[in-house]
């Protein structure tokens, strides 16, 4: 009689994320016990007890080629190049950091069946993910969080107070914007306008504040009970603070520009001729320009009409992320990180079979589409 063993899990080690300085290494599958990652002179060893684990190596050389050796408690051994990024020109002015998607609220992610908490915790994963972030986020350096919609999940009565309690938590300023998911109530939904006054949550369409190096600015594109998002009726107020400033500017979205003139992924965004027009408008008004958006839950970055524009995924789901930005005299970089949190990690590393397994390749995008070396021109 034949015996057929069970399929070992595949072993999956790389590099998530790299900096000017730093890089965050993941991994599961491997044997537990302890295991040793070591880039350049850094050297780290954790306990490893099995399922993901997201660790990050501080202290290495900019804009160097390098190798990272992770070696598990069995002593297999995987090697990963790297390449640390370029610093932009000029001294380190500021760091900041953003968050999108956080659906406080909700329950379940995925298309068709549907991955749930049985049984329910006491901190729902929504919640437990986005203060992970927040933490993260505050560690790394961030000096100002920027939020970028979608807050809430359906505008529910009992999420617009853990928004407040998210907020409350904050030990630095934020700027925050909403998004579709915050305009279309459902079921025990409120008024979104009732539901932030009723948890003294401050908001303007628009919004800005200045750090040493960059202006932020974020706009509020949604549009009540409609997925699509809308540039109409902030244009004109973000184009005025683009071009009231003599430095750089980043500008928070929550929908992003379709690059073609038809949809052709889930969520549409804003729609390709309004989108094509406001990009041109506001590249006029101040060319040293980033434009960042969320919604899609995934993670991008391209170029269009000279303006570099990134989308950001959610700290909720595969691959459970935050974004941190570092300001220099000459340019700025962005970096995509996982949230490392275990328990967070936990619940967002298996939302990579959403969709048939197709999320887990969808949404992390490449890691030259993470983290980026920009220099103002």
């Amino acid at each position: 009689m034949r015996h057929h063993l069970p399929l070992s899990p595949i072993r999956h080690v790389e590099v998530f994320a790299v900096e000017v300085d730093a890089a965050q290494v993941s991994w599961r599958n491997l044997a537990p016990g302890p295991v040793r990652v070591s880039c350049a002179d850094t050297e780290l060893t954790v306990e490893y007890h099995g399922d993901s684990a997201v660790v990050a190596l501080d202290n290495l050389p900019p804009n160097s080629h390098l190798t990272v050796e992770v070696r598990a408690a069995d002593d297999s051994l995987f090697r990963l190049p790297i390449v640390t990024l370029a610093p932009p020109p000029g001294e380190l002015l500021a760091r900041f950091a953003s968050l999108s998607d956080l659906h406080l609220g909700s329950t379940k992610f995925g298309l068709i069946f549907k991955r749930s908490e049985n049984p329910e915790p006491d901190v729902p994963h929504p919640m437990r993910c986005a203060i992970a972030a927040r933490t993260e986020a505050l560690a790394w350096g961030a000096e100002q969080l920027v939020l970028k919609g979608d807050l809430t999940h359906h505008t529910g009565a009992e999420e617009w107070p853990q928004l407040a309690e998210f907020l409350h938590g904050l030990t630095v300023p934020h700027l925050l914007t909403l998004g579709n998911h915050d305009r279309q109530p459902k079921k025990k939904g409120i008024d979104t306008d009732k539901g932030l006054a009723n948890s003294g949550i401050g908001f303007r369409p628009v919004d800005s504040v200045d750090l040493p190096g960059i202006r932020l600015v974020v706009a509020d594109t949604s549009v009540q009970d409609r997925g699509y998002g809308r540039v109409h009726a902030i244009r004109d107020e973000v184009v005025d603070l683009l071009a009231q400033t003599n430095g750089p500017t980043f500008l928070g979205l929550h929908h992003h520009l379709e690059g073609l003139p038809f949809p052709w992924f889930w969520p549409p965004g804003i729609p390709f001729a309004q989108g094509r027009h406001f990009l041109e408008t506001v590249k006029a008004a101040n060319p040293r320009l980033l434009i960042s958006s969320g919604h899609t839950h995934r993670n991008r970055a391209y170029h269009r009409r000279g303006v570099l524009i990134t989308e950001v995924g959610s700290p909720k789901d595969y691959p459970g992320v935050w974004a941190g930005y570092s300001v220099y005299e000459g340019g700025i970089t962005q970096t995509i990180r996982r949230v490392c949190e275990p328990s967070a990690l936990a619940w967002t590393d298996p939302t990579r079979k959403a969709v048939g397994g197709i999320w887990g390749m969808w949404a992390p995008g490449h890691i030259d589409q993470r983290c980026i070396s920009h220099t103002w021109t």
